[in-house]
């Protein structure tokens, strides 16, 4: 059934995120986060269309704070365009289990408003130059 394959994504995609996230809070940690540091965490969804990344980045204004955009790319010159929806929350206090309920919350969201595959997060203690400049 449809439904069950739907089920079945969700699921594999929120135990993949979920296993993730220790590693990339330990990433953080190694960098210097502290308890009260103030974290902000950058996000992508892939969309299978123009029209399922512009639905998702309404709603994610609509109902965050988040710096959101869609956009698209070609692989190659021939290729068709891929769209993505990508973003960055506010800098605020967390902790492990704040960001492991704050992704299963961006996975219905993303399976609900697109639908769009949440594609991870990467988390940059605020007040520091991002990675790669």
């Amino acid at each position: 059934m449809v439904v069950t394959d739907e089920q079945e994504w969700y699921e594999a995609l929120l135990d993949l995120q979920l296993k993730a996230n220790p590693v990339l809070w330990e990433a953080l940690k190694a960098r210097g986060m502290k308890p009260r540091s103030e974290v902000l965490l950058a996000f992508l969804y892939v969309a299978p269309g123009q029209s399922q990344a512009e639905q998702l980045e309404a709603f994610l204004r609509d109902k965050t704070d988040y710096e959101v955009k869609s956009h698209s790319q070609r692989e190659g010159r021939l290729s068709k365009r891929a769209w993505y929806v990508a973003g960055v929350t506010q800098p605020q206090v967390l902790t492990l289990e704040t960001v492991n309920a704050w992704v299963e919350w961006m996975i219905a969201a993303g399976a609900a408003h697109g639908p769009c595959a949440f594609d991870g997060w990467a988390g940059q203690l605020a007040g520091d130059e991002p990675r790669g400049r």
